[in-house]
């Protein structure tokens, strides 16, 4: 195509290889040119550097140094925005065009050889036996398959992955394939590239005679012969490696060659595999656990130390926690095992923040650099560059990964600039320092293993204190942006993130307003993901820090969300409205008038939880006299919600389902997923309250399992399952009450509202014939309203009625008062873990009676609508 390229501030003209900058035509070089027109002609996605280095530099072997100059001389003509870096996947053109909408956002020595030139049949320089490959079956099987059909493959990962003993382990499996058998070179005493074809050679048996160049000879020696080449620990000799790799491909058909290293070769023919920590298991039962990579590893290899090692039910937990804390790394893992005789599992697990010390030696038939741990992490960190050191290091105080933003946020000062950031994240990922979680916005991360030592490294360079604010600050600005975009799953996939930078922030010499800011901006997601009681702890920790200097914007969202998230009994009433209105207030005097509009309408939610039913209309309605035109859709739907509830507290449930039906099709048009969530719970509450037991319990149904597999849903799941437990009492479905009351206890109070769903929990006791757990349970309630001023909503206050009189039935009063005023005086824990005694003791006791009904009929039970006994 050779039609000129317009955008804002320059002119690409292919067809005449000119490019103009406001108007002026400037000099730029071949290369640049080529590169740039390469980019944007795949300006709608993310081109490789691989791609690039073939499209501007083809069938020629260069450094990605000059990709990396090219790229920057660019920038400077261009602007630093046209050319975006995006580490560990390439590049992409994102300067405007004229006349178009911006581009969307960036969603990463054996027998010797013949003396004369032909290769003498051998099996290669592999033992005879190679040690069993523990928890890699499929690692192998794709390698087998991969050298099957590519000529070379690569194979990457961290240090101490275990890329050598896979390479080894392979090569073994197919040395028989190949005529002249399997050959390894270990490549790490290597220091001088020039020494790279004489060491592989002189492994293999080729003479090099010295009238010609030794790639040359060594070419020609190979020509003819079939074999399979591994080059172990090429991260320091790439260059040398890619051109050796280059020239054997082109002149030597038969030679297969597999390269171990921490960076790619880049070399055209070359494909990657990439190496991953050993499998962990999540759950720690015994009989699960033990078939995981990981903890097969750390067994076989304490067992090969201490005869009497096995794993049981008394250590596993260690074992897998130690596995994971370790990443899955086998060499630390290998580590951990051999202190197993000196100081057993428990004494490696205490010690793993030393792990530096701890896991040192091991196996006398690995190298000497990888004899320990922190070895192995000084190889790699050597070959880095200044300016990739420090980086490295600063990145170490992500706590739980980190997105582009972020690294530039942190990492950028006088000398590295955000856009050389980019870069040097990239660099680190080539070298497999710095993983990446691939998706719409991709997360990079370090292994914990791999960001303690960074860490070290940062505190050694000094000036620690100021780093960590940098995080700090960072991560404020990260969250205030997700918040602003909404962003539920980029909020929580920060917080450890932000729960780091909130210890430094209200800790000696950190910043009263940085710790406001997190704990105000972070709220929101931990009350969405059910973990209320997190958010609320740290917006009360910070309140005395909320003064006159604090910003009155960031004060505003403060109390905002003090107010909302003290609501259902976590704060009094009468505090979740006086912070409120402070709220509104300064919102009202900084002119935000959808802040206002938000301040009452949760304003008027306080308000109805203390039956102020007048109180709250008035107030709903002075937010519905503010909406304008040009709102978002949300702020309706929130307030019609609102309008839903008042309808239900006034016993006009016709009226509340219409209106929360209204809202939840507005919600679903707009797709507002969480609203959407709310409002079916709304309406299962109502069915419910007008005896539709049935129907309530199949939409609480359907809304725990489509807020369950979302995990920025845990309050709708949470209140999902308790409203199931009282349909399903409704319904007298008391074994599934009971089996739904085990899932959603815990996820309540996690929530902070397991108190306030006591009545429903006492009901279903009450119709189980444990009645002084009922009695006890509902004394908590009733201090729980009392202490919140709160009122008990219809479906509550129904639960407790059933309760009264079913205790009113059989006990005097007086006994009825003594187990009120005992569950008054309650710990939440107590009252929690009697509960769960009490369930699980009838989920005993139904096994028990399901078998002895089994071995007295032969009938199939309907466990679709089964119903315990009556009350005992």
């Amino acid at each position: 195509m050779n039609a000129p390229w317009l955008f804002v501030d320059f002119e690409v003209r292919p067809g005449e290889r000119r490019l103009a900058v406001r108007g002026q035509v400037v000099q730029i070089g071949a290369r640049a040119f080529d590169l740039l027109v390469a980019l944007v002609e795949r300006s709608d996605r993310v081109v490789s550097k691989h791609e690039l280095l073939d499209v501007v530099w083809p069938k020629l072997v260069v450094e990605e140094n000059n990709l990396q100059v090219h790229i920057h001389a660019l920038r400077k003509l261009l602007g630093p925005s046209a050319i975006t870096t995006v580490p560990g996947r390439g590049y992409r053109f994102t300067a405007e065009p004229v006349g178009a909408p911006p581009a969307p956002p960036l969603p990463d020595a054996g027998e010797a050889l013949s003396r004369e030139v032909g290769v003498h049949a051998a099996d290669g320089n592999l033992p005879v036996h190679v040690p069993d490959l523990i928890g890699r079956a499929d690692d192998l099987a794709a390698l087998r398959t991969m050298l099957e059909s590519q000529r070379l493959v690569t194979i990457t990962g961290a240090g101490g992955i275990g890329k050598t003993r896979l390479a080894q382990a392979v090569a073994h499996e197919l040395r028989g394939q190949h005529a002249q058998g399997a050959w390894m070179v270990e490549l790490a005493a290597v220091t001088d590239p020039d020494l790279l074809v004489p060491l592989v050679a002189q492994t293999i048996g080729i003479p090099l005679s010295g009238a010609r160049p030794p790639i040359d000879e060594l070419a020609d020696a190979l020509r003819q012969q079939h074999l399979l080449l591994v080059l172990d620990n090429c991260e320091h000799l790439v260059d040398a490696v890619g051109a050796l790799a280059l020239r054997l491909l082109g002149s030597a058909p038969s030679v297969r060659l597999l390269g171990t290293s921490q960076e790619l070769l880049r070399v055209a023919e070359e494909r990657v595999y990439k190496v991953s920590p050993l499998a962990v298991p999540v759950e720690r039962d015994l009989d699960r656990a033990r078939h995981f990579g990981a903890v097969q590893l750390f067994a076989e290899r304490a067992r090969a130390l201490e005869r009497t090692f096995e794993l049981d039910e008394r250590n596993i937990d260690a074992v897998v926690d130690i596995c994971a804390r370790l990443d899955g790394m086998p060499l630390a893992i290998e580590l951990a095992a051999a202190r197993v005789p000196l100081l057993g599992v428990y004494g490696i697990h205490d010690r793993l923040g030393e792990r530096f010390r701890v896991l040192t030696g091991g196996a006398r038939v690995s190298l000497r650099r990888h004899q320990t741990l922190r070895a192995a992490l000084d190889w790699s960190y050597q070959l880095l560059s200044d300016n990739e050191q420090k980086v490295f290091g600063r990145l170490a105080l992500f706590s739980d990964g980190f997105v582009v933003e972020g690294a530039q946020a942190l990492a950028a000062d006088n000398n590295v600039d955000a856009w050389a950031v980019l870069d040097l994240l990239s660099a680190l990922v080539d070298k497999s320092l710095v993983l990446v979680d691939n998706g719409t916005r991709p997360r990079y991360r370090l292994l914990e293993t791999t960001r303690a030592y960074a860490f070290e490294r940062l505190a050694e360079a000094g000036h620690i204190d100021h780093w960590l604010r940098r995080h700090a600050e960072a991560t404020r600005t990260l969250v205030d942006r997700a918040v602003r975009q909404r962003d539920l799953d980029w909020l929580w996939a920060e917080m450890n993130n932000v729960r780091a930078a909130f210890a430094w922030a209200t800790g000696p010499g950190g910043d009263d307003e940085i710790a406001v800011a997190l704990a105000t901006s972070s709220s929101m997601v931990l009350a969405v993901a059910g973990m209320v009681s997190e958010g609320m702890h740290r917006l009360l920790e910070v309140e005395p820090l909320v003064t006159a200097a604090t910003p009155p914007l960031l004060a505003a969202r403060y109390w905002q969300w003090l107010g909302r998230g003290g609501v259902d009994g976590r704060l009094p009433t009468s505090r979740c409205v006086e912070a409120l209105k402070r709220a509104q207030t300064l919102f009202t005097s900084l002119r935000q008038e959808r802040p206002v509009h938000a301040c009452l309408r949760m304003r008027a939610e306080a308000l109805l939880a203390s039956k102020d039913l007048a109180g709250a209309s008035d107030t709903l309605a002075q937010a519905e006299a503010m909406e304008r035109a040009g709102w978002p859709v949300a702020d309706r739907v929130r307030r019609l919600r609102v309008q839903g509830l008042i309808h239900a507290a006034e016993g006009r449930h016709e009226a509340s389902l219409a209106v929360s039906q209204r809202a939840f099709d507005m919600a679903e048009t707009a797709g507002i997923e969480r609203y959407v969530l709310i409002l079916l719970a709304d309406m299962a509450r109502v069915h419910l309250q007008l005896g539709h037991a049935e129907q309530a319990g199949d939409q609480f149904h359907r809304l725990a399992e489509r807020a369950r597999h979302r995990r920025s849903q845990g309050l709708t799941l949470s209140q999902a399952l308790a409203g199931l437990t009282a349909a399903l009492t409704a319904q007298q479905r008391f074994d599934e009450a009971v089996e739904v009351s085990l899932q959603s206890v815990p996820l309540l109070r996690r929530c902070g509202i397991f108190l306030a769903h006591c009545d429903v929990y006492a009901w279903l006791m009450a119709c189980l014939g444990r009645v002084q757990t009922a009695a006890q349970l509902t004394g908590a309630a009733d201090a729980f309203h009392h202490h919140g001023e709160t009122a008990r909503d219809g479906i509550r206050q129904r639960a407790r009625d059933e309760v009264m009189r079913l205790l009113g039935i059989t006990f005097a009063a007086g006994q009825v008062q003594v187990w009120l005023s005992e569950g008054a005086v309650s710990t939440e824990d107590a009252l929690a873990r009697m509960l769960e005694a009490a369930l699980g003791a009838h989920t005993g006791h139904a096994a028990a009676s399901a078998v002895d009904s089994a071995s007295s009929s032969s009938s199939v039970p309907d466990t679709t609508r089964s119903t315990s006994s009556s009350p005992q």
